[in-house]
């Protein structure tokens, strides 16, 4: 028996595109024979090499490729001529197809190496891999198909569900459960103590963090991301749930089936996220507060209240020149004297 990674093969194959097309249910227009051993992008692609068009910017591009072929909507199949096309409704998602079947998964045996120390009472499935100096607690279960690559700690009493694959350097502390076909990459702590201390006169008590950390199905997690354990109830991720790098979230956060969340972002603890969220970069969510399932928040957005309805959503400025930021900070702070004075003019017409 075999593993498959969610490593995708350093080395692509040759695939023809009428091969790619009945793969990804895509329209072919052009020579069905022609072999594609690669991906690029639509500005730099070259020859045996597919592209797609990321954003509507870049359709200026489509007259002048090199690619043998391109992925395209149907309106710009029409409006730009190209050797060879894949036609689809959704070209991002038909190259995602593309790229997986160019570059598969990459498949290990199972193994366990000698350096790896695991406690008597863990349960293994034979049907696993652990790589160099793994170290697995008391009670820990490992389902079918789990691979750890090196240096991966798993607290005592962590259940990793079938198919999840952790990467290099991560750390999962006790109790906490991980759900099937789950990626999480290098560096990405989860069940750490969450941020909970009381005020004692001068010195800080720390209050005991007695949750855990449950993860659902299909999770991806980027690396260096931490999810802190519940201080009562537990952390509670979703599935289909994708975080991406350098993302903080507190304790007893709860994130709904779907969600997005983009690098940099910071979710103070018990806050609560519905499902199919998307958040951008940099964003900072407060906490106690609770957000609806379907909201759209604009990357470097703070998010300092409950979000009650689906939409878009964004706060702060975006960049100025200094000259013109200077004069609205000024501008700024005068606002509540402003408010003032314009309270009294209205007060004095209505007198009047």
């Amino acid at each position: 028996m075999v593993i498959t990674t969610k490593t995708n093969a350093h080395t692509s194959m040759a695939l023809s595109l009428e091969v790619l097309a009945q793969k990804t249910n895509a329209t072919l227009q052009g020579d069905p024979d022609i072999l594609i051993n690669g991906v690029g992008t639509i500005a730099s692609a070259i020859a045996g090499e597919i592209a797609f068009v990321a954003d509507p910017k870049y359709r200026r591009f489509i007259p002048t490729t090199k690619a043998s072929a391109v992925i395209l909507t149907a309106n710009e199949a029409n409006a730009f001529h190209v050797p060879a096309a894949l036609v689809c409704a959704d070209p991002k998602l038909v190259f995602a197809k593309v790229v997986e079947l160019l570059y598969p998964y990459e498949s290990i045996e199972p193994f366990c190496h000698p350096t790896a120390i695991i406690a008597k009472s863990a349960k293994i499935h034979p049907n696993t891999y652990i790589g160099p100096h793994c170290v697995i607690g008391e009670g820990a279960q490992l389902e079918e198909n789990v691979v750890l690559h090196a240096n991966v700690v798993i607290g005592d009493y962590c259940t990793i569900a079938q198919g999840t694959v952790i990467n290099p350097q991560v750390t999962i502390y006790h109790h906490c459960m991980i759900g099937k076909d789950c990626n999480i990459h290098s560096g990405v702590v989860i069940g750490s103590d969450g941020f909970g201390f009381a005020k004692n006169k001068d010195k800080w008590l720390k209050v005991g963090q007695i949750g855990a950390v449950i993860i659902g199905d299909r999770v991806e997690i980027g690396a260096n991301t931490t999810i802190d354990r519940g201080a009562i109830e537990d952390t509670i991720i979703g599935n289909d749930v994708i975080l991406d790098n350098l993302i903080q979230i507190g304790h007893n956060v709860k994130i709904g089936d779907g969600t997005a969340i983009a690098a940099n972002c910071g979710i103070a603890g018990s806050a609560t996220i519905g499902r199919h969220c998307l958040i951008g970069g940099g964003t900072g969510v407060v906490g106690h507060i609770q957000i609806a399932d379907f909201v759209n928040i604009v990357g470097s957005s703070n998010v300092g209240q409950s979000i009650q309805e689906p939409g878009a959503y964004a706060s702060g400025l975006t960049t100025t020149d200094m000259k013109t930021w200077k004069r609205n900070l000024v501008r700024f702070h005068q606002l509540d004297e402003l408010a003032t004075r314009l309270f009294e003019l209205e007060r004095k017409l209505k007198e009047t």
